[in-house]
């Protein structure tokens, strides 16, 4: 896998997961927590920076979480919705380095996101700096989308419980697409952990 250089990451894992009952980052799948799938499929990838934003059941998360490699960030506001995690993520992440040429959010729910999809974005995005590149799956495009630094002003104006996608739709000619044929399943409910558990090789 290729150095990122020039890109950081950000995970989007501050939801109270209401619909579920219980943290959906700590759901387990491949012999891990999702949210710890995701931070380890990003390991060699050596973004910088790595920002994991928290929110909800944030102690319980940490508890759970080998958090070594990334940088933790507590969203107090959390229950905004994911726009101020998306916010404070930009916000951390041109902290930590400040010269960033894009950044890719990732959620932890969905199970299916792989390194070999990542690296995809990640060379797409690089004949493209200063674009959008998301992946599609069936009518949509959206996350995990790498977002070029002309956009981060953008993310950094979303309010309320509208994500990244938003952005997307207002650039479309700006926007480069890598299909993600299982990125429209995400896990919102028991039924949806059952199906994924019933599919789990």
């Amino acid at each position: 896998m290729s150095k990122s250089s020039g890109i950081g990451v950000v995970i989007l894992a501050a939801g109270s997961s209401s619909r579920l009952g219980r943290p959906k980052q700590l759901l387990g799948y491949e012999n891990k927590t999702l949210l710890q799938r995701v931070i380890d499929i990003i390991g060699p990838f050596e973004f910088n920076p790595s920002v994991v934003v928290l929110g909800a059941n944030a102690d319980q998360i940490r508890e759970a979480t080998d958090l070594a490699q990334v940088t933790a960030v507590y969203n107090e506001h959390w229950s905004e919705g994911i726009a101020s995690s998306i916010r404070l993520g930009v916000t951390e992440s041109l902290k930590l380095n400040s010269s960033l040429q894009g950044i890719l959010f990732l959620l932890s729910d969905q199970p299916y996101v792989s390194g070999e999809l990542i690296q995809e974005l990640v060379n797409t995005h690089k004949s493209g700096e200063q674009r959008i590149t998301a992946c599609r799956y069936k009518q949509n495009v959206g996350v995990p989308a790498i977002f070029g630094k002309r956009f981060f002003p953008g993310l950094q104006k979303l309010t309320g419980d509208v994500g990244a996608k938003k952005i997307i739709l207002q650039h479309r000619q700006k926007v480069e697409e890598v299909p993600f044929k299982k990125g429209f399943f995400d896990i919102d409910t028991e039924e949806d952990y059952e199906h994924l558990k019933d599919n789990e090789i």
